[in-house]
């Protein structure tokens, strides 16, 4: 069964027909809603605007509280939708969709907005609760543990900032569309573990956990901090990491080395792809772990 991340808001109509829903796995993730918003704030830079218009000494209350008392305001029919507000609404397509409906109110628009998602999606992850998403993922596709191992790669090195309880709240009024859709896929994501049953679902988180922390330890030399972009960190791959398991090495390159490896092998079978004017070859990369897979080899 195939599987497909819709975040980016396709044509349910025109995707369908590429990706039958009978044969597809819908599903998305998402993030509580000032988890997500504090994180793309910073990201994004949004805090670094505010900083220069209030000052290096700020706190990240007066920042936050300051910028979105500058939008327009929700409770008075304001609908702000940009990288920091609202933003997971816009990647699954609110905008469009909310616009196919006419004059009818806010609250309608998300309600049906809601309901079309959960039509269109057989899983909503949540990246707060990422172990036990991966573990349900793995139902869905009938995968094995193994197969939703993964390696932490570019940890922020910022101190965790507490935010006011005043200041969550202006958080949600203002991001309404993406509380009210977290709220929402949040109950239905415990539906999901009780469908399959508390207890199974505790062993396997238990046993993935375990097994992730094994395969890391023996992938990292945590001796050795390697700093990141975007004021992150990682650690060095082991000489194991780098000789006897390809997955050490694979699983911590980045996303956008990945997807053009993926899209060459979908469309050429052609290893060889450009990388910041370079040739990043990943033929024996690929070859690799195709032998392993063909031979019966666990990357874990």
């Amino acid at each position: 069964r195939g599987t497909t991340d819709q975040s980016s808001g396709i044509n349910a109509e025109y995707g369908h027909k590429i990706m039958p829903k009978e044969t597809t796995l819908y599903a998305t993730i998402i993030r509580s809603t000032v988890s997500h918003f504090k994180s793309a704030f910073s990201f994004f830079g949004g805090e670094s605007s505010m900083r220069k218009r209030l000052g290096a000494s700020a706190s990240m209350d007066d920042l936050i509280r300051r910028y979105l008392e500058d939008l327009p305001d929700p409770a008075k029919g304001g609908l702000p939708i940009n990288m920091f507000v609202n933003n997971i609404a816009a990647d699954l397509g609110f905008k469009r969709f909310s616009n196919s409906m006419g004059q009818v109110s806010l609250d309608e628009k998300i309600a049906a907005f809601i309901s079309h998602l959960d039509q269109e999606m057989d899983l909503v992850m949540i990246t707060d609760r990422m172990d036990e998403s991966l573990v349900l993922l793995k139902e869905h596709l009938g995968w094995k543990l193994s197969d939703i191992v993964y390696l932490k790669r570019m940890v922020s090195k910022k101190p965790k900032v507490e935010i006011a309880e005043d200041v969550q709240a202006l958080i949600k009024r203002y991001n309404v569309i993406d509380d009210r859709i977290f709220e929402h896929f949040s109950a239905k994501f415990d539906q999901h573990i009780e469908t399959l049953g508390r207890e199974y679902v505790a062993e396997q988180l238990k046993e993935f956990q375990e097994t992730r922390e094994r395969f890391e330890d023996k992938c990292f030399d945590k001796d050795k901090v390697v700093k990141l972009p975007y004021n992150s960190v990682s650690w060095a791959i082991s000489d194991w990491g780098k000789k006897d398991n390809l997955a050490c090495t694979f699983l911590q390159a980045r996303d956008v080395i990945l997807t053009k490896v993926m899209a060459e092998i979908q469309s050429s079978q052609d290893y060889t792809i450009p990388n910041s004017g370079k040739q990043f070859t990943m033929k024996e990369t690929v070859d690799k772990i195709r032998r392993d897979f063909d031979e019966g080899v666990d990357p874990v």
